[in-house]
Parts: structure tokens; C-alpha cells; sequence
């Protein structure tokens, strides 16, 4: 098998890391923990499975999840294999989704068990498929872990099991442990055969026990039944006796029931006449009472009406309404009467007022009220033009005042040019402004008296206006009043109509109340009707009763005629009764002896079907013992047979099996030996120590004559045996497993405590192996000189890198 690349994502301290293994000798080079022995557990994981490692602490911790894909060709084929970690809440496991193996370019998903199956099969590696299992091949012959290297050194057992399967003669070992099961089952087998077939003798006796037992209760049994018959006779003829007995008595019987049923017809008859006497009594007290109140319901008069009582119902009804409708009406009339009441007290005189004489002088109003509307908006629009025309008079009056005042000031200098200007020309300017503010003085008192009279007459126009509304209020009011009050009177005049209308149909009753007086009648009419019914059902009743009189008389007579006839029949029969004295003590007598006899006749029979069960139960006893007898010998007869079986296995088989796997393993020993001493010779360089391998393939080491314990020894003596041994392993398993002729071999610190001089051999021993391709995983950097290729592994921030050394 070569390798030729991986890929690790998220394992362990690696993100993500692509190597390309190269043939040769490559040394992965880093510090204690940097991640060398992650890639070799990678290796191993993407070829075998999870085995003795944990997914736990294969997959890093900060990821939920991780992968392998291995490169590697076995016989000049390529196979490419993929393997997935994927951590859930429970923990973390292989996800067989994503897991496969590529074969010529062809991918095939397989299980991770069906995966370690197919990668056995491919390096021919005689192995079980358990997931759960480590290659014992490839821990021993290709790949040990630093921490398993000295294992060698101790484990005899695991030396042994591996070195059987690495050769291919586990079959001994595997047939000898198979015949101890069996061996072990046999045993167990023939001791409880033995067992099963130990109490024949005692059987037997039981048998000839039981045979006599048997004997003994036949000759009991035909003594019993003897006895029996004896005691059957007697009883057939006391049954003889007793059947003529019981025939003469069912006269008897049959006289006596006949008299209890004349008897029972008799007193019968008697409570019937007794009875029908009673009923006699109960028909004259009925009659009369009926009788008596026939005479009253007779006085009863029919009233003088020709109506019926639904007819007086109707009217009735009809009259209550009117009532209902004359009280509702005088209601509302007097609502009305207070309404009007309140109108005319409310509008006084104007309530016979016309109505649109009002709305005319309303309206009339109203166009009034619009015309001086306008006018004062006419009033008001000339006042706002003299205010301005007085503001502007006033202004220019002002101004020529001023001017005035200026002239007085200036002297005889004129305003304008300020030149000198005689007097007379002085008072001609003055008198000049002067008349201008008198004519303005005169259209200001002009302007001020039209301002007052147009005020004036604005207030008187705001007046009316004023005055307008107040009537228009008055008469708006007073309108609806009216139109109330018209139609409330209207109203009233109609419920008036309509109340004189109820009082003239209810006039027709002279005074009295109609519904009472209807209500009256109709009773009367009724208790008529009723009477007359009960007249009808008296009269019923008293031909029924009279009928019922005549049908007890005959009843009774026939009776009573009846009771003499069979008083008569009765005395005959008490005096053929007292003949029948005598059997009934016969028949006593006989069933006496009779339930005697039945007795022991049960008490025989029970005797005898005792005495039966018991000897069928012995018998039955007989045939099981003999049953048993039966079995026990087929039983001998197996145990003779295992015993022979348990013999050849014990003294034949398995003792030859063992010699054999014997005879083998001291073949392969000689090779195994001379391969070992070589490699130990190039590893240890001490002439005054050897090792070699005894029978149980286990590293002895010989000092000066004196066998050594290992224990005993330096660490980088150690480390030189069980690289030795292992690269014994390695040489005679390529000789025998047809996969590993391409001389992988992959050394996990092959040389943990080696001293500089034994670093020095590493050289000899690498030339020795010429292998095709070997992985060393080291820290130490001596190795450097000796390898083809150089991979430097660092550790940076928790994440191991992996770079190639030119």
C-alpha cells in the first residue's frame, strides 16, 4: 500500500490541510504538540474507523463537523476514501450520508462498517469488520502510536493474537477455543445426561409395587359390587310395592284437589254474593243522591235570550272594547282641552287671529327690514367718504395755518426765495391764506354738520330695524300657536263626534253597564246548559245503575244455587277420603327403607369408584414409570454417545490442534528470530547484551549469560526492542500479506529516548529497510539528514499548519 494524499478538515488542532505524500523517506517534523500525531491518527481513521479512538477528541472543538479523504493505491490501483464526523446533542458520531469510497472514478456510498469491510478486503488484511475493532495488523506491521510503541515489550497475549492473523493461522487457535466451547458443553451435556437416566432401579421397584397395589383392589372392587346387586334387588321390590302404593294414592290426590277446588269455588260464591249485596246498598245511596240533585238542576231556568254563550261572548268582548276605546278617548280629549287651554292663555287676544293676515304682515316686515338694511349700508358707505373728506380739509387747513405762522415769522422776507418783500405785499399773502383756511373752515362745519345728520339718521334706521325684528320674533311665535292651536281644536272636535257616537250605542242598555249586564246573561245561559247536561248524565246513570240491579239479582240467585250444588259434591268426597288413612303410613314405610337402601348402595358405590380411581391412578403411575424407564435408557444411550464425544475431544483433538499451531508457530519462530536479532544487532551496539525471541514470541535480553527483565532497562533500550520487534513485524508480514509489497511503514517517534549515539544508527537502519515509502513522525531534528523529504508542523493560535521543506 503507498499513500498518496489527505485531506483533513476540522480535526483535532487542523482546520484545514492538504499533503501530498511522496514515495521515499518523508519526516513530519514539530514540536511536542504541534499536531504530528494527528495526521497519522487522520490515516488511520479514514482507513479503519473511529476502532479505540474517540470521535469526541478526534473532531475539534469548536466545529460540528469534520472530515478525511485519504488517497492511497494498493497493487498499482487508486482508491480514494472519505470518512465524516458530525457532532449532535447526544455526541459526536461517523455521518454514513457522507461517507464513500471512489474506486476507478467511481463513487460509492458505503456505511461506516461497510466501509471498514471494503478497506480490509482491498489490503487483504484477515480481520472481522467490527467498526468498533483497531487493525491489529496495521498497529503492529505498519503504524504504532508513540504511546502503544513499548506495548510489545508486555502484552504477550496481544503479540500472540496478532502474530496468529498476520500469518494467517488464527484457524488453529480459533478451532482450539471452538473446541473448548464444545468440549465445555459436552461436559455439561453428559453430566446432565447422567443425571436424567440415575433413578432407573428405583423406578422399577415402583412398578412391581404398583402392580400388586392394582391386584389388591381388583379383588376389593368385585367383593363391592357383589354387594350391590344384593342390595339392588331389595330396592327394585320395595320400588314394586311403592309404585302400587302411589297408584291407589293419586285417587287420593285427586280427591283432595277436587274437594280444595269445591272449597275455594264455594267461599268463592259467597264473597261474590257478599259483594254483590254490598254493591246493592252502594246503587240505592247513588239513585237517591242522584235523585236529589236532579230536583235542583231542574229549577234551573233557561234565561230569556235567543242568543248562545259564544254569541253573548262576542258581544261581550265587542262592548269591552268600546269601553277600552271611550275611556282612551275621554283621555285624550282632556290632554287636548289642557293643551288648548295653554295656547289661549299663552297668545291671549291673537289666538282668533288669521293666520295669513299674520304670515302677510310678516312678510310685509321682512321687505321693510331689507329696504332700511340698504339704506343704512348707503348711510354708512356717504359717512366713510365725509370722514375722509374732512380728514383731508382738516389736513389742508392745518397746513395753510402753519404756513400762516411761518409768514408771521419770517417778517417782510418772502417765504418762498426769502427775499426782501414790502409790508403790503406781506398782508396780501397773509389775507390770501387767511381766506383759503376761512372757505376751508366753511366746508369743514359743512362736512361735520352732513356727518352728524347722516349719524343721525343711521341710529334712527338701526332702530327700526331693531323694532322690525322684535315684531317678526313676536309674530314667528305667535304662527305655530295658532297652527297648534287650529289643529288641537280640530282634534277635539272629532273626538267629541266620536265620543257621542259610543255613548249613544252604549244608551241602548237604559243606564246599566252592558258589559255586566252581557256578562250576567251568559252565566245564566251557561249554568242552564250545564244542568240540562247533568239532568242528561243523572238519567244515564241511574238506567245504568237500575240495569246493573237486574244483572246482580240474577247473578246472585244463580249463585247462591250454585254453593248448594257443590256443598252437596264436597260431603261425597269426605267420605271417600276416609278411606285413604292407611297408605299414606304404607308409603311412609317403604321410603324409609328405601332411602336405607339407596344409602348403602351410594356408600358401596362410593367405595368402589374410590377404590377404581385409586387403581386407575396406580396404573396410570405404571405407565409413567415405565414411560420413564423408557426415557432414562434413550437417555443412557446419549450419554454414551457424548461421553465417546467428550473423550476424542479431551484426549485426541484438541491436544493435536494445540501441537500443531505449535509445530507452526516454531516455523515461523526461526525467521521471526533471526530477523529480530538482526535488527536489534544494528539498533543496540552492546557486546555484552543479546536478545532473541522465545517460544512465545516474546523479546528475551541476555546480558553476560543472565537473562534481563525489559523493565529493568534504559528507555532508549526499550525503544530499540520494540522497534526491532516491530520492524520484524513489518519485514515477515510484507513475505506473507500480498497488500503490503509496497513496503509501507509509518514510525510514530521511532526513536523516543534514543541517545546521540543511537540517533546515529537511524542512517543504517533506513538504508536497511528499503521500504518504498516511510512515514517518520519526529521531533527531533537530527533525522533531518536521513530522510528524502522534510514536512515542518507549527502551531499558531490553537490551528496546526502543515509546510513542505525544500
Amino acid at each position: 500500500m503507498i499513500l498518496n494524499s489527505i485531506i483533513i478538515d476540522n480535526i483535532r488542532s487542523y482546520e484545514h490541510e492538504e499533503i501530498e505524500f511522496p514515495q521515499g523517506i518523508s519526516l513530519f517534523e514539530g514540536d511536542i504538540g504541534s499536531g504530528k500525531s494527528t495526521v497519522l491518527m487522520a490515516i488511520e481513521f479514514a482507513l479503519f474507523g473511529l476502532g479505540s479512538q474517540k470521535a469526541e477528541s478526534l473532531l475539534a472543538k469548536k466545529s460540528d463537523s469534520g472530515s478525511v479523504i485519504l488517497d492511497f493505491s494498493v497493487d498499482g490501483e487508486k482508491y480514494e476514501i472519505k470518512r465524516t464526523l458530525l457532532r449532535k446533542k447526544y455526541g459526536v458520531n461517523q455521518d454514513p450520508r457522507h461517507s464513500w469510497i471512489k474506486i476507478q472514478g467511481v463513487k460509492e456510498p458505503l456505511s461506516p462498517s461497510e466501509l471498514k469491510q471494503r478497506v480490509l478486503q482491498i489490503l487483504k488484511f484477515n480481520e472481522p469488520a467490527d467498526p468498533k475493532a483497531e487493525s491489529k495488523i496495521f498497529r503492529y506491521a505498519i503504524f504504532t502510536p508513540q504511546e502503544a510503541m513499548k506495548e510489545v515489550l508486555f502484552d504477550s497475549g496481544k503479540r500472540l493474537e496478532t502474530i496468529r492473523k498476520a500469518f494467517g493461522i488464527e484457524d488453529y487457535s480459533i478451532a482450539k477455543s471452538n473446541a473448548l466451547e464444545v468440549l465445555s458443553e459436552i461436559k455439561t451435556k453428559v453430566a446432565v445426561l447422567q443425571e436424567k437416566f440415575s433413578d432407573v432401579t428405583e423406578l422399577e421397584l415402583q412398578i412391581n409395587q404398583s402392580e400388586k397395589f392394582v391386584s389388591e383392589i381388583e379383588s376389593e372392587i368385585a367383593r363391592k359390587r357383589s354387594q350391590i346387586k344384593t342390595l339392588e334387588i331389595q330396592e327394585v321390590e320395595k320400588n314394586t310395592q311403592l309404585k302400587k302404593l302411589r297408584e291407589k294414592n293419586n285417587d287420593k290426590v285427586k280427591l283432595e284437589s277436587k274437594k280444595e277446588n269445591l272449597e275455594e269455588k264455594i267461599e268463592t260464591g259467597k264473597i261474590r254474593i257478599e259483594t254483590i249485596e254490598s254493591q246493592f246498598g252502594e246503587y240505592e245511596i247513588e239513585l237517591k243522591r242522584n235523585n236529589e240533585k236532579m230536583e235542583k238542576l231542574i229549577e234551573i231556568k233557561r234565561p230569556e235570550t235567543s242568543k248562545s254563550a259564544s254569541d253573548l261572548t262576542l258581544e261581550i268582548k265587542k262592548f269591552q272594547e268600546i269601553n277600552n276605546d271611550s275611556i282612551r278617548l275621554e283621555s285624550e280629549k282632556n290632554s287636548i282641552a289642557l293643551d288648548i287651554a295653554r295656547l289661549k292663555e299663552n297668545l291671549g287676544e291673537k289666538i282668533n287671529s288669521d293666520k295669513q293676515v299674520m304670515q302677510n304682515a310678516l312678510n310685509d316686515l321682512e321687505q321693510e327690514k331689507e329696504s332700511l338694511e340698504k339704506f343704512a349700508i348707503e348711510i354708512k358707505e356717504n359717512l366713510d367718504l365725509v370722514k375722509e373728506s374732512r380728514v383731508q380739509k382738516e389736513t389742508l387747513k392745518r397746513r395753510l395755518e402753519d404756513e400762516i405762522a411761518k409768514f408771521s415769522a419770517l417778517g417782510n422776507a418772502c417765504p418762498t426765495c426769502k427775499q426782501e418783500i414790502t409790508e403790503k405785499r406781506h398782508h396780501d399773502l397773509v389775507d390770501e391764506k387767511k381766506k383759503e383756511v376761512d372757505v376751508l373752515s366753511s366746508e369743514l362745519q359743512t362736512i361735520i354738520d352732513s356727518f352728524f345728520e347722516s349719524n343721525k339718521k343711521s341710529k334712527e334706521i338701526q332702530s327700526k330695524i331693531e323694532s322690525y325684528q322684535q315684531e317678526m320674533l313676536q309674530i314667528q311665535r305667535i304662527i305655530p300657536g295658532i297652527e297648534e292651536y287650529e289643529g288641537k281644536s280640530a282634534k277635539l272636535s272629532e273626538i267629541e263626534a266620536k265620543i257621542q257616537e259610543l255613548d249613544k250605542r252604549l244608551s241602548e242598555f237604559e243606564g246599566r253597564n252592558p258589559v255586566e249586564h252581557l256578562t250576567e246573561l251568559k252565566d245564566e245561559l251557561v249554568a242552564y246548559e250545564n244542568a240540562s247536561e247533568q239532568i242528561k248524565q243523572i238519567i244515564e246513570a241511574r238506567n245504568k245503575v237500575e240495569k246493573l240491579i237486574v244483572e246482580h239479582q240474577k247473578e246472585a240467585e244463580t249463585t247462591e244455587s250454585e254453593i248448594l250444588q257443590r256443598e252437596s259434591e264436597l260431603k261425597k268426597i269426605e267420605t271417600e277420603l276416609e278411606t285413604f288413612e292407611e297408605t299414606d303410613k304404607e308409603i311412609s314405610d317403604i321410603d324409609d327403607d328405601l332411602g336405607l337402601l339407596r344409602k348403602e348402595i351410594t356408600k358401596v358405590s362410593s367405595v368402589i369408584a374410590a377404590s377404581a380411581e385409586k387403581q386407575d391412578n396406580e396404573k396410570l403411575k405404571i405407565k409413567e414409570n415405565q414411560a420413564k424407564v423408557a426415557e432414562s435408557k434413550r437417555w443412557e444411550t446419549k450419554y454414551k454417545k457424548f461421553a465417546q464425544f467428550k473423550e476424542w475431544l479431551e484426549m485426541f483433538f484438541i491436544p493435536t490442534i494445540s501441537q500443531i499451531e505449535k509445530q507452526v508457530l516454531l516455523s515461523i519462530l526461526q525467521n521471526f528470530n533471526e530477523t529480530y536479532t538482526r535488527w536489534y544487532s544494528i539498533l543496540v551496539e552492546d557486546p555484552t547484551k543479546e536478545s532473541r525471541i522465545d517460544e512465545n514470541f516474546t523479546p528475551i535480553v541476555n546480558q553476560d549469560g543472565y537473562d534481563q527483565e525489559i523493565g529493568y532497562l534504559s528507555g532508549g533500550e526499550k525503544t530499540s526492542i520494540a522497534l526491532a520487534y516491530r520492524l520484524t513485524l513489518n519485514s515477515l508480514m510484507r513475505k506473507e500479506t500480498e497488500s503490503m509489497k509496497s513496503n509501507l511503514l509509518i514510525l510514530d517517534e521511532p526513536t523516543d529516548g534514543f541517545s546521540k549515539n543511537q540517533l546515529g544508527k537511524v542512517r543504517e537502519l533506513l538504508n536497511e529497510l528499503k521500504s518504498e515509502q516511510i512515514v517518520l513522525v519526529s521531533h527531533e531534528k537530527e533525522l533531518e539528514a536521513y530522510v528524502d523529504n522534510i514536512f515542518q508542523i507549527s502551531k499558531q493560535n490553537g490551528v496546526s499548519k502543515i509546510s513542505k521543506m525544500n
